[in-house]
């Protein structure tokens, strides 16, 4: 059997199909006979699609760059897939080896390229190689840290004959537990004086939402968000739920201040900017989970799922928390109406997209995104990296697996992907767009307005497109927003791609200390 068919075939028996990808000379020989093939304009757009994809099904999926060119264009999201922690296969076409000695266009150390973004990163040598290759690089990349692998296939390699064997799918084996953990840990909570819960995104990853609410309960203390979660960490609808934690030091330690005791459960802590406040000192901080980077305090790798449902019946009610309604919400909502301002906005996004999956790259608007729409199961997704450009592509992948998708993104991250509107309509994805337009970088005029106010006003960090235009220019049917936002009611109608710019204020929001 050829190459290109051991290829084909071993694809199919480890379920990586379809494949996502922009492909090149190098990559043609390993195609021949897959038709299953999601197609972007941009090598790196197929990571992005690839990375929402896998993350909503739970399975790795494979993504197909060309050459060292390809793979430039797309370290941004193998980075953000890296620190999503999503499992991804990348591949890469590498030059024929019988004349790599010459350094042909397009060949390249690829192994070192790809520096330290990958778990695993290995070039084929032989025909022989196809099937273990792909095998090993799946249970790596869905192996606990979870991430993305990457392979280097010479092109010639699919057209040497070759034998094939039939095809097993790997699983990995996740679940993990520790009962002397569980007694620990226990102990811990039952001598403390006010212990807090910070739990994470792998809540959501391993659909732990009803383990989180029952041992918080038990405890009746205060659960936190890890600090920018790039997936649901609780459901925040819960009365024990106390909000996010922010990514600062000095912010954490107050939201911290009375509990003597936190424990992060599948989660971790992201830090920006520097503050010089000691993180969380004289508390005993431990981190529990499957995909720890563990930087002070304890850590125990273990199924979060599994711990839980062992760890829930050995605890004491240690607090009476009950989070206080916040009144003024509505008021502000309503007060913005005429200026468009964003809780306004997202107030009213609310009423019409409940029930939907948000990816979110609203970036300077992500905490109010996140603090009205709210977190539940499999319905946040963000970059974990702060990358610009994922959420489109990602938002295209989940709406492979689910209907319900709405991708909010501010006009700067709009136009960095903008050529995932052509695969969203070639492939007709009801995925539905809000462009949270106020014609600038508001982010970076918000952490100026906080560091260096004299740069606010810098001419490089506003723009103003017409974003309208170039979104029919991909064939996407598209709306400007009044001041009432009734067409949210347009936008959600029908399973067709749609965008809907909304022109908001832009007053610079205080961000940043």
């Amino acid at each position: 059997m050829k190459g290109y068919d051991i290829f084909s075939e071993t694809l199919r028996g480890l379920s990586l199909l379809p494949i996502f990808g922009n492909p090149g000379t190098t990559e043609l020989s390993s195609l021949r006979h897959l038709d299953d093939y999601v197609l972007t304009l941009l090598d790196g757009l197929s990571v992005g699609m690839a990375d929402g994809f896998s993350q909503f099904s739970g399975n790795p999926s494979l993504v197909n760059l060309h050459s060292i060119p390809g793979l430039g264009n797309s370290m941004g999201f193998i980075y953000t897939a890296k620190i999503n922690r999503t499992p991804l296969i990348v591949t890469a076409g590498q030059q024929d080896q019988r004349h790599l000695l010459m350094e042909p266009l397009l060949s390249g150390d690829f192994i070192s390229f790809v520096g330290n973004n990958f778990k695993f990163k290995y070039e084929l040598n032989s025909v022989s190689e196809i099937q273990g290759a792909l095998k090993k690089a799946k249970m790596i990349a869905a192996t606990p840290p979870t991430g993305p692998v990457f392979l280097s296939i010479p092109m010639n390699i699919m057209d040497e004959e070759g034998v094939f064997e039939q095809t097993e799918d790997v699983r990995t084996d996740i679940n993990i537990s520790n009962e002397g953990l569980a007694e620990y840990i226990a102990s811990v909570l039952n001598n403390s004086t006010n212990p807090a819960l910070v739990f994470g995104w792998e809540v959501d990853a391993l659909n732990a939402f009803e383990e989180a609410e029952k041992l918080a309960e038990k405890l009746g203390c205060p659960v936190y968000s890890e600090p920018l979660s790039h997936r649901a960490p609780f459901n925040s609808d819960h009365p024990l739920f106390a909000g996010d934690l922010l990514p600062g030091s000095t912010l954490i330690n107050l939201k911290l201040l009375q509990n003597d005791v936190v424990i992060f459960l599948g989660g971790d802590i992201t830090l920006y900017p520097y503050l010089p406040s000691p993180l969380l000192k004289d508390k005993k901080v431990i981190f529990i989970g499957l995909n720890l980077q563990p930087k002070f305090g304890e850590s125990y790798t273990v199924n979060i799922k599994t711990f839980m449902r062992q760890l829930t019946p050995k605890v004491q009610k240690k607090c009476n928390f009950s989070r206080p309604i916040d009144l003024g919400l509505a008021t502000k909502i309503a007060n913005e109406r005429g200026s468009m301002g964003i809780n306004y906005v997202l107030g009213r996004v609310k009423k019409y997209f409940a029930n939907y999956t948000i990816v979110d790259e609203s970036i300077s608007s992500s905490t109010a995104t996140r603090a009205i729409l709210g977190y539940s199961h499999k319905k946040y997704f963000t970059a974990k990296s702060g990358q610009l450009g994922w959420a489109m592509p990602a938002a295209a992948g989940i709406s492979m697996k689910e209907k319900n998708v709405l991708a909010i993104i501010g006009d700067g991250s709009f136009m960095y992907s903008i050529q995932a509107l052509w695969s969203i309509m070639k492939y007709n994805l009801p995925v539905k767009t809000i462009v949270l337009n106020n014609r600038g970088y508001s982010i970076l005029k918000s952490y100026a307005l906080s560091y260096y106010p004299d740069m606010k006003e810098k001419d490089f960090l506003s723009f103003d497109l017409d974003l309208v235009s170039l979104t029919k220019g991909y064939g996407i049917d598209v709306r400007e927003a009044d001041k009432n936002l009734e067409d949210l009611k347009w936008l959600r109608e029908g399973d067709s791609p749609k965008v809907l710019v909304v022109n908001v204020d832009r007053t610079i929001p205080k961000l940043f200390l």
